[in-house]
């Protein structure tokens, strides 16, 4: 028998369990029927959402201090060395911190979806 079962991300069901305004409005705008709530999955949910606002907000300073370093780096270098620095060097390390971030991001989602 096949058998629909309605999918949520884990900030929707954490906005349902806060019983949120906007999302009560929405649900009976849309005519939605009510999400089954288990007690293990909210929890789960608000403690990577936890971890990983603690990630980004780790990513974020360490992103600070990699732009004040190379443009410590700029002002140091003479000339258009300097410039340089300032035009080539933020690409690759914004690139290697995205891609730590998300990787690490992933991870932490991958902890909690390993028990459904």
């Amino acid at each position: 028998m096949n058998q629909r079962v309605r999918v949520t991300s884990p900030q929707t069901r954490l906005a349902l369990r806060r019983r949120s305004d906007a999302t009560r409005r929405l649900s009976r705008l849309a005519g939605l029927p009510q999400v089954g709530r288990s007690a293990i999955d909210l929890d789960d949910a608000e403690r990577a959402l936890r971890r990983q606002r603690r990630l980004a907000i780790r990513t974020a300073t360490l992103l600070l201090f990699a732009l004040a370093a190379l443009l410590t780096a700029a002002v140091l270098t003479p000339g258009r060395l300097g410039w340089a620095v300032l035009f080539f060097a933020p690409y690759p390390v914004l690139l290697v911190l995205a891609a730590v971030h998300v990787r690490r991001a992933e991870r932490i989602e991958a902890e909690y979806c390993e028990d459904d």
